[in-house]
């Protein structure tokens, strides 16, 4: 249950989000490394390489974008205060009872149950010195970084400060600078504005329970939006078929109440996404998720169908 690549999946469920072929934004001509796009291409190979260390991960089943982790956490590095085999919370999960480092810290759920036994103290103290004197993780973000750190630098997944530079970077992309008239040119630009819309809606197939879209442009915003509810949508779909598959089958209990227990969590994470989306449909203006051929030169998309605004009573059975 703790593992990263199965952890809060839904039993049986094969999510597919972005494309399998990588993403190539339009670059423009320029004559050297100082001209006016210069800045512009740098956010769009930031943008092109986070996106495929994204599709590498999800490819090979692994949480692609972890919102826990940022940069700089003291999960796998001793501070002072670990380096000695005193009797502090962060000396615990660096070294054992003997004295003898431990070759990996403990989780926050085994420094937990430690400071229980060794302690006397009860659950709920143990679970405050564990949050405020320690930089211990839960087993689940503690398993995915040591899974992240056996991967190769361009196909590990994002952390949360690598993930807000990926999505500050197709905000760039989608706000192309001016550009002279010119049918090539404004053909271009429209390109690149779609396909900063695409990988923004292909961001809302990420995550697994509901999250609020990471983007201030209003048309990318939406995007996310309608990505994540299709998702989380599907996701609720599926759940609810295998409960009621499981319902009147011979399986276990203890395998029943999972697929219960995910249907409720898939169904209510779904009702958040369908009620995000549908303020976004009331008070956004740039709505739908358009291609390349139905954008302006300046990116603007079509307007959303009204088969795909979802109405909340038609996700929970």
């Amino acid at each position: 249950m703790n593992h990263p690549e199965t952890s809060r999946r839904v039993p049986g469920f094969e999510s597919w989000s972005l494309p399998s072929h990588p993403f190539r934004f339009v670059y423009f001509a320029a004559a050297d490394e100082h001209c006016e796009h210069a800045t512009y291409h740098d956010q769009l190979v930031i943008a092109e390489v986070l996106l495929h260390r994204v599709m590498g991960a999800r490819a090979r089943g692994i949480q692609p974008v972890n919102l826990h982790l940022h940069a700089g956490q003291h999960c796998f590095q001793r501070t002072r205060s670990g380096r000695g085999s005193g009797d502090s919370v962060e000396d615990m999960r660096w070294v054992d009872r003997d004295g003898f480092s431990r070759a990996r810290p403990l989780s926050r759920e085994q420094l937990t149950r430690e400071l229980m036994d060794r302690l006397g103290v009860s659950l709920l103290r143990a679970i405050d010195l564990v949050t405020c004197e320690s930089h211990a993780l839960s087993s689940e973000d503690q398993s995915w970084l040591v899974l992240r750190s056996s991967l190769p630098i361009l196909e590990r997944p994002l952390n949360g400060s690598e993930y807000l530079i990926l999505v500050r970077a197709i905000e760039a992309a989608y706000a192309v600078p001016p550009q002279k008239s010119g049918t090539e040119k404004s053909s271009s630009c429209a390109a690149n504005a779609a396909i900063a819309l695409r990988a923004a809606r292909g961001l809302g197939w990420l995550h697994e329970d509901f999250t609020s879209s990471p983007f201030r442009v209003a048309a990318l915003s939406t995007a996310y939006k309608l990505g994540h509810h299709d998702y989380l949508a599907r996701r609720a779909s599926f759940a609810r078929a295998t409960d009621e598959r499981l319902r009147f089958s011979h399986a276990r209990s203890s395998v029943k109440m999972k697929a219960k227990l995910a249907r409720h969590r898939a169904e209510h994470a779904a009702l958040l996404a369908s009620r995000a989306l549908v303020a976004a449909t009331m008070f956004d203006v740039r709505l739908g998720m358009p291609d390349a051929a139905a954008s302006g030169s300046g990116g603007t998309p079509r307007a959303m169908p009204s088969a795909a605004n979802p109405t909340p009573g038609r996700l929970v059975a």
